[in-house]
């Protein structure tokens, strides 16, 4: 199955270059990885270029779901024994109480409709099974908006709650959910560097003008200097920086 979207689109185009711009990736992955108590049938919901659960005794295999074709042709070449599936998180294409365990690192914020994909997770997942994700949120990437760039909206925390509620047909549907919220800032020896490690993960981004307008024509020669410059007054000791709202969800199935 390809899906044929522009975000499936976008991260098929990034695949090779990803591990090379997966900063973020890893310091949410090792977050995630340290606190996950996986088992059983894993679910990796946006797999990318494919996660190593080696240190998971109790995994006893891995089916990556990811929306991009280019993206699962790396994964199997590392990890050929996954199980990789192109599909979209509202449409896993799975049989129902079939998995032990979700993992999902920063691939949610690209769904659209967070009550369908929460639904499709209470479905597959057998009962008492869990969830451990990490999305980006809202106030995320604010050196972009510095810089003049308009970059993807991102949810609130209130809104992915809000979203977990929505997919429930009964009350104890979920349980325990729990969302903690750490700001991670990443950083670049140069403003090139910053956003190629966007680009580079298929997400995207555009010049802002007057009055809020979105441009997507390229940078004149002066705009771009004037970018470079305007980035150099935000250095630090660790160079230029870039940060994001990171929410750490674990939910509980009923």
């Amino acid at each position: 199955m390809t899906l044929d979207n522009p975000v499936a689109n976008k991260f098929s185009i990034a695949a090779s270059q990803y591990k090379q711009h997966d900063v973020l990736q890893r310091i949410t992955a090792k977050q995630l990885l340290d606190n996950a108590p996986l088992f059983g049938t894993l679910l990796d919901v946006g797999a990318g270029p494919g996660t190593s659960f080696n240190a998971f005794n109790d995994v006893e295999q891995v089916v990556a779901v990811d929306i991009a074709h280019g993206m699962l042709n790396q994964l199997t070449k590392q990890y050929p024994d996954y199980l990789p599936i192109c599909s979209d998180a509202q449409a896993l294409g799975l049989q129902s109480a079939s998995i032990d365990s979700i993992y999902s690192n920063l691939a949610l914020q690209w769904c659209q409709n967070l009550p369908e994909a929460f639904a499709e997770f209470h479905r597959v997942l057998r009962p008492s099974g869990e969830c451990h994700l990490s999305v980006v949120v809202d106030g995320s990437l604010a050196e972009l908006k510095t810089l003049g760039f308009r970059v993807n909206q991102f949810n609130s925390v209130s809104a992915i709650k809000a979203a977990f509620i929505a997919s429930q047909d009964s009350p104890n549907d979920w349980l325990n959910i729990d969302i903690q919220v750490k700001s991670i800032s990443v950083y670049f020896d140069d403003l090139r560097s910053l956003l190629y490690s966007i680009k580079g993960v298929g997400a995207s981004f555009a010049q802002q003008g007057e009055n809020n307008a979105t441009h997507h024509h390229p940078l004149t020669k002066q705009q771009w200097q004037q970018r470079i410059a305007l980035a150099e007054t935000m250095r630090t000791d660790k160079g230029i920086p870039l940060t994001y709202q990171i929410a750490y969800i674990r939910a509980k199935r009923g």
